[in-house]
């Protein structure tokens, strides 16, 4: 956690139950709780609202939080480590492939499609350790790719749709988002997505092209997103309830 005094962290008691979490005191004007993919917990606060108020808050969420940490906890215990090694299956706009695996006499890594497969080939007599990190970055590269072929026509079909220019489209490796925008047009994408059904893609990029008009969450920039993507809810509980699965690592 960072050494800032504007976060503190707290223990509320619940049952039998504990909950760990951290406040952040923001420019926001309501709270907000948010748990990442190692479990913490994150409330954000108004600068005005009280300690007492923030407790409250977090205790009529506590059934909602622990259900959350259970369902994450669950999820690790059923993620295994990835080997790299041919027969792992691998995701690509929403269906699953099997990783496919040839060591060839040759120096730079290839990867491409092939039917249901995902080809990696590599150089032959790599350590294991290598041989890991180089199918993994080949992997990445390759997604990386793909998916800034698909998102510039994507983002240009939408930008038409909704008659919004983006300046520039960058396809980056975050940890927390899926996307972002800037005030200059600028649209950044997790490659990730690329593992993701093509609707939730879409999903994401009119999210932020439209944030290019409302920079904000209001009720004129959600209505903006029905127009285009009208079953955005549905699009945002399956990034809930699936993003965890889309890495390669």
């Amino acid at each position: 956690m960072k050494n800032d005094k504007n976060v503190k962290k707290h223990i509320l008691q619940t049952g039998e139950n504990s909950i760990v979490y951290t406040v952040s005191r923001t420019g926001r004007k309501t709270i907000g709780i948010t748990i990442n993919e190692k479990g913490d917990v994150k409330v954000s606060a108004p600068l005005f609202i009280s300690e007492k108020e923030i407790i409250e808050v977090v205790r009529k969420k506590a059934a909602w939080i622990t259900e959350k940490l259970n369902e994450l906890k669950k999820r690790n215990l059923n993620t295994a480590a990835r080997e790299y090694v041919s027969g792992e299956k691998l995701l690509y706009l929403g269906s699953e492939y099997t990783l496919k695996v040839v060591e060839k006499e040759q120096y730079k890594p290839i990867v491409f499609m092939q039917d249901d497969n995902i080809i990696v080939y590599i150089p032959r007599g790599l350590p294991e350790e290598s041989r890991k990190q180089v199918i993994k970055d080949s992997l990445v590269k390759w997604y990386k790719q793909c998916f800034n072929d698909i998102a510039c026509k994507r983002v240009k079909k939408y930008s038409y749709n909704l008659m919004i220019i983006s300046c520039r489209i960058v396809i980056k490796d975050q940890k927390t988002r899926w996307g972002s925008c800037s005030s200059k047009g600028n649209i950044n994408l997790n490659w990730r997505l690329v593992m993701a059904p093509l609707y939730i893609i879409d999903y994401v990029i009119v999210h932020e092209l439209c944030h290019m008009r409302f920079m904000n969450h209001s009720k004129d920039f959600w209505n903006l997103v029905e127009s285009i993507i009208p079953n955005y809810r549905e699009c945002r509980r399956w990034l809930r309830e699936n993003g965890y699965n889309l890495k390669i690592d």
